[in-house]
């Protein structure tokens, strides 16, 4: 499950990028700060946000260097004042743009010669040192530009080759100068799958890993590691309740179109927490918000609706080693209430108990395990309670959930398990299909994709890692899965 806002958890943890950006904003499509937001029309979704939003007071920090495994960021403060667009910018331009970028890092040239005058005045000299300077730290020297991609009028996405890496950065053009720069992903040098999964290994705690090709016949395993072990897997759990309202459509019991009300108030993460009582809310809304966004009532308002029945149902159907660990199936509500110290002796009692007696003593005492009754500092201090209250699979019992929805999923559910890629985009952009769900709390992190290649190869991937006694490096973890990722893709293009 997902840790609620209060947390001290609740903060950009996942990996940001360079954002190196003047005033006026990149696109000038509503003065956004977001140099993508032109490719992208009006969504403004940086700084990257892999596993689950926070809710609506969530923004991008200003005026911040924070070094993370995968870059450091950079905003400046947006103008409300928007610019006319500019005319197309070609290709040689920023072929140009690019080779200024490497100038800069090499010490060949100033910022006040490449970037554009608002640039400059939003961007102390410091700071870009710095930036500078951590990006060397990191990846050794700046070499060569090794690949220019047009975006779009405005903006390229470039490599450039360092010592120890292949660093990728968005860049912006405007008259001619540089008007922005993003640090969008990394690749190490001579990488492979040999590497990554080893890197997963020696991360602290106990780590699962499964890594699929799939097939009209059935999976090959390309990498695995405890793939058939126990975890604890946050909100990963909520892949199931995706699934069985997928057969439901299927099988014409439900439709995407039918109406539920809000009934469930959970904590965020998500955020229909601030919405109304029994807001009228369709099934293909409140699905697609728990799975881009982890949203929490909207998971609990499914679970809800289905009923325990039919959740049973689908663990079993799913292939799952041990369907008792996910009977009954908890709402989010349910794991927070039975960690609290005062629902200890209801905590053991549940422990105790077999399928039928836990749920009957969920129903028993639902009063005290509903967010009126809530006291969400059981996830200020640090993981609790993670191999005991939790929702629980393997890498392989997830693999073959994912690999069932590849087989029989219905379009619409494919296309909600796409919204958020949980990599950045640089990353998603080389898969034809990319559908995640990942989760965390503190000492747990998960993330799990279904794959489709520019290829048509298709695969399952599913990651995890627990540890009780600390919490998880995430923006480590997110990198490892984006090399990961890459490795499966094969090399990246060099030019459109």
């Amino acid at each position: 499950m997902r840790r609620p806002s209060t947390s001290r958890h609740d903060r950009e943890v996942y990996p940001e990028r360079l954002a190196c950006q003047p005033a006026e904003g990149l696109g000038t499509n509503g003065g956004g700060s977001d140099p993508a937001s032109a490719a992208r029309a009006s969504r403004s979704n940086f700084p990257f946000v892999p596993s689950e939003v926070e809710g609506p007071g969530r923004r991008p920090r200003r005026l911040q260097a924070t070094l993370a495994a995968l870059s450091l960021a950079i905003t400046t403060p947006v103008a409300n004042a928007q610019t006319p667009p500019a005319a197309a910018t070609p290709s040689p331009a920023f072929d140009q743009g690019a080779a200024s970028v490497l100038a800069l890092l090499q010490g060949k040239a100033k910022a006040a010669d490449i970037f554009n005058p608002a640039f400059v005045a939003a961007v102390p000299e410091a700071q870009l040192a710095q930036v500078v300077a951590g990006l060397k730290a990191q990846h050794g020297e700046p070499q060569a530009v090794v690949a220019v991609r047009p975006m779009d009028a405005r903006s390229a996405s470039i490599d450039i080759r360092f010592d120890r890496a292949i660093v990728t950065f968005t860049i912006g053009m405007l008259d001619g100068k540089l008007s922005g720069l993003f640090i969008t992903g990394t690749r190490t040098k001579d990488d492979s799958l040999d590497k990554v999964t080893a890197d997963i290994a020696a991360l602290p705690g106990r780590t699962g890993l499964i890594v699929q090709k799939l097939t009209d016949t059935g999976a090959e395993t390309l990498a695995s590691r405890s793939s058939d072990e126990r975890f604890a897997i946050a909100s990963v759990f909520k892949l199931y309740v995706l699934a069985e309202i997928d057969r439901a459509v299927r099988a014409g019991e439900r439709k995407w179109s039918d109406v539920l009300p809000l009934t469930q108030k959970s904590h965020p993460s998500g955020i229909t927490q601030d919405w109304p009582d029994n807001a009228p809310m369709t099934l293909q809304t409140l699905a697609t918000l728990m799975i881009s966004v982890s949203d929490n009532s909207a998971t609990d308002t499914l679970i809800a609706a289905i009923g325990q029945k039919r959740l049973a149902a689908i663990v079993r159907a799913s292939g799952h080693a041990n369907p008792s660990d996910m009977i009954p199936l908890l709402s989010t509500q349910a794991v927070t209430g039975l960690k609290m110290p005062s629902n200890a002796a209801l905590r053991d009692r549940f422990l105790a108990a077999d399928d039928a007696a836990q749920t009957k003593l969920l129903a028993e005492g639902s009063d005290a395990l509903r967010l009126k009754n809530l006291d969400l500092s059981v996830y200020t201090g640090g993981p609790n309670q993670i191999d005991t209250v939790e929702w629980f699979a393997s890498p392989a019992d997830i693999a073959r959930l994912l690999a069932k929805l590849e087989r029989e999923g219905d379009p619409v559910t494919r296309a909600i398990l796409k919204i958020n890629p949980g990599i950045p985009p640089v990353n998603a952009k080389r898969w034809d299909y990319l559908g995640y769900k990942g989760g965390s709390e503190p000492g747990i992190m998960a993330m799990s994709f279904l794959l489709r290649s520019k290829t048509g190869e298709r695969y399952a991937v599913s990651a995890l890692v627990n540890n009780p006694a600390a919490d998880i490096d995430q923006p480590g973890f997110v990198t490892l899965m984006a090399r990961l990722l890459d490795q499966l893709a094969g090399p990246p293009a060099t030019h459109p």
